[in-house]
């Protein structure tokens, strides 16, 4: 056990000497890869810490990642990815619709990405679109909630797993709205008991956010047609999915996250 802490406390130093030498590198590069680059920054110091707390817990530190098989199958996910597609959609709305959307800091972001192409595009997605799903996955997720859930129950552990999830953004407003996109992909990871299917629901939304501010720059307008119809969609998805679970018998391999 002794061994496996001295390697946690090794991948978070790595981690920031790696945060340094990235946010270094960024400062002469063009502006939105200096800010993917320091993106990944701290996205890999989450992972890293992800990584480190699994590896001091008891225990396979695969299972406390959630890094198992899922109970879902291939259908089901896709179902909580446009679902996922929905939420983000209406709660965009309401961003637009309260006023709030340049005080969230999103606006700002979306400028930046607006129109990039080139080296500039492919960093923003791998930065902004894949990076924090995997990192921000597997420490909220996975092994927060899945940790959370042993000692607190599955419904504690996902709010908790959210509040943490909002945390991590910060800034108050864009933390406020994160909350309920935390607390769907958190459903998504209990009923899949693995960290697959939120990390895949994740990725689909930033990219899908990412390629939406370099096409068309913040978003401007809403109506709360809109935004119902995007809460419409989440609905339907947890709702279809919910169905189809009961019938699905658990896989071999993996364990209620």
């Amino acid at each position: 056990m002794a061994a496996r802490v001295a390697l946690a406390c090794l991948v978070v130093a790595g981690a920031f000497a790696v945060a340094g030498a990235l946010t270094t590198a960024s400062h002469s590069l063009p502006t939105a890869i200096a800010l993917s680059l320091s993106s990944v920054a701290l996205e890999g110091i989450l992972l890293a810490f992800a990584v480190a707390a699994a590896l001091a817990a008891p225990g396979d530190p695969r299972v406390r990642l959630g890094l198992v098989r899922a109970r879902l199958g291939v259908l089901e996910i896709a179902a909580l990815a446009a679902g996922t597609l929905g939420l983000s959609h209406a709660l965009d709305g309401l961003l637009s619709l309260s006023g709030l959307m340049e005080e969230s800091g999103l606006a700002s972001f979306s400028r930046i990405l607006e129109g990039i192409r080139g080296p500039s595009l492919a960093a923003a997605l791998v930065a902004f679109g894949l990076v924090p799903a995997v990192a921000e996955e597997l420490l909220c997720r996975g092994v927060l909630q899945r940790s959370l859930r042993d000692r607190f129950g599955a419904f504690a552990s996902i709010g908790l797993a959210a509040i943490a999830f909002a945390a991590i953004h910060v800034q108050p407003i864009h933390a406020l709205f994160a909350l309920p996109l935390g607390l769907y992909l958190g459903v998504a990871g209990h009923w899949s008991a693995s960290v697959l299917a939120p990390v895949v629901c994740h990725a689909v939304n930033n990219l899908v956010a990412v390629g939406s501010a370099v096409a068309e720059g913040p978003t401007t307008s809403s109506s709360p047609g809109e935004v119902a119809v995007g809460l419409l969609v989440a609905a339907a998805a947890l709702a279809w999915v919910a169905r189809r679970r009961r019938g699905l018998q658990p896989t071999a391999g993996s364990v209620d996250g």
